[in-house]
């Protein structure tokens, strides 16, 4: 989330509130209903679709790894730190949908709780993705490295995470301190700084734009194309078909994330030169912001299907799933998937396999 700029709202101090602050002395709103009208009709829905979509996969990614698999690599174990991730923020999803319609109802506490599971949700997901790129380089490119690594992976994989989610924890301080109901038009969460406190609220907004593009697209770039590389010295069918996930990986990741990226620096930089911008601008702006906001919402839902659906061995197990949900039956299982162990327990097929990890490049 986005701290808010108040150079276009009027915020009356009529409005009695234990959770409400006043600005009495920001300028008029413009008058930009156009704008805000159809915001307040394609975010709510646009979200709603991404909620539910979202859902569905990241909770199959979390059944699958918590039943059905052994937490063997350190992508594993970022797979399933990055789905929860995904799907704690994507429980805020209702709540900004709500705002963006019919303004903040639920009250001061509620508003600091959702930005805050918002916020670390937001910084610990691109992290994972930063994480899952350097062990994928690592076990590929380092080949040798990450075998003498392999008697302590999970161990390290643990600690990784630890530290993403205390690295998320600690850079959501502001979120959490200044997050309060404001008084616009209608009711809104935001996070609220004075003036003077010009310098923590453009380190904030600068901190969403560098980790939530720069650095997971730097690193990135430089472990897919190193890894790109590695696998163009190989032979076979599967090189080209790893090939394509990573031009995918990087591809959705530029396209649904660089606009949001460069529509929030832009807007950063324009409040720390206090640039007054008139009502038709403000109002682009406005909904560049907003738009660009929910479709990077969207890597919510490819993630899974990025990082998980791609491989064979997951989707198997999706399959081995639905078999034990009695959503297919049992030659409907074993028609598509060869080989796979047929007991109905779904621990003992865990045991039995001799996979020793899951690669994103598995296909």
């Amino acid at each position: 989330m986005t701290t808010t700029e108040y150079d276009n709202y009027e915020l009356t101090s009529d409005y009695s509130s234990e959770y409400v602050s006043d600005y009495s002395d920001i300028p008029i709103k413009c008058e930009a209903e156009d704008p805000q009208s159809f915001l307040n009709v394609f975010q709510p829905c646009i979200l709603a679709v991404i909620f539910v979509l979202g859902m569905v996969g990241n909770i199959l990614v979390l059944i699958i790894y918590t039943l059905y698999r052994r937490l063997k690599s350190m992508t594993d174990v970022f797979l399933l730190n990055l789905a929860l991730a995904d799907l704690l923020l994507l429980l805020t999803l209702p709540f900004l949908a709500a705002d963006a319609r019919h303004g903040w109802l639920f009250g001061g506490w509620l508003c600091k709780a959702v930005r805050s599971l918002y916020s670390v949700n937001y910084y610990s997901g691109f992290l994972f993705l930063t994480c899952i790129s350097v062990d994928r380089y690592i076990a590929i490119v380092l080949a040798t490295v990450a075998h003498k690594l392999r008697p302590k992976t999970i161990f390290y994989s643990k600690v990784s995470s630890a530290l993403v989610w205390l690295v998320s924890v600690v850079m959501s301080v502001p979120e959490m301190v200044w997050s309060k109901v404001v008084k616009m038009d209608d009711l809104h969460c935001e996070m609220i700084l004075d003036m003077e406190d010009k310098v923590v609220k453009a380190a904030t907004q600068f901190a969403q734009v560098t980790v939530g593009f720069w650095l997971p697209f730097v690193v990135m770039l430089f472990c897919y194309s190193v890894i790109t590389r590695t696998l163009l010295k190989g032979r076979g069918f599967q090189k080209h078909k790893a090939l394509k996930v990573i031009g995918a990986l990087v591809l959705l990741f530029v396209l649904f994330q660089l606009p949001y990226s460069v529509v929030l620096f832009l807007k950063t930089t324009d409040w720390l030169g206090s640039k007054q911008v008139n009502c038709g601008v403000w109002g682009l702006k406005h909904v560049a912001e907003g738009v660009t906001r929910s479709l990077a919402f969207l890597r919510c839902c490819l993630n899974p299907l990025l990082y998980g659906f791609v491989g064979v061995k997951f989707r198997n197990d999706v399959l081995l799933l639905f078999r034990d949900l009695r959503c297919m039956s049992r030659s409907q299982y074993s028609s598509p998937i060869r080989g796979l162990p047929s007991s109905s327990n779904r621990f003992s097929s865990v045991s039995n396999r001799t996979t020793e990890s899951s690669s994103v490049f598995s296909l």
